[in-house]
């Protein structure tokens, strides 16, 4: 990878992909993507708890202080829930890039049964954590 292209881990915390208000809700996960991993979860596709794996499978690359700044400006309410999708919190730049891999994720996750199973297949695909799928982001 060109070394213009290339960015550390260090410069990508410095870079916050939180924005500060939400934006107008957008689909960011297609009906497909919702319905599989309530099928793999056993739990049905609004059920809380299916957090954890959009979490998992979608948001672990954000950095401590980016988590952070999310539960400021978009903190967890009593009933455990956020007043906004995470996806509104994110600048634009962020969701086209994370988009692939979301798709990505989704097609998976249709060949898995179970969490166990998917996340064998993602590590099987990637090989690597998540923070590391935006490295190479021109930060300048």
């Amino acid at each position: 990878m060109p070394e213009q292209y290339q960015s550390s881990r260090k410069q990508r915390q410095e870079v916050s992909r939180i924005l500060e208000t939400p934006q107008p809700w957008t689909r960011v996960f297609e009906a497909e993507f919702e319905e599989n991993l309530a099928r793999i979860t056993k739990l049905h596709k609004k059920h809380i708890r299916n957090g954890i794996y959009y979490w998992e499978l979608v948001y672990n690359w954000m950095t401590p202080e980016e988590r952070a700044k999310l539960d400021v400006v978009n903190p967890v309410l009593p009933n455990g829930r956020r007043r906004h999708k995470i996806h509104q919190m994110l600048d634009e730049t962020t969701k086209q890039r994370l988009s692939p891999h979301v798709t990505s994720v989704l097609t998976l996750m249709q060949s898995a049964n179970t969490i166990a199973e998917l996340r064998r297949l993602i590590q099987r695909r990637y090989g690597v954590d998540q923070p590391n799928l935006f490295d190479g982001w021109n930060l300048g």
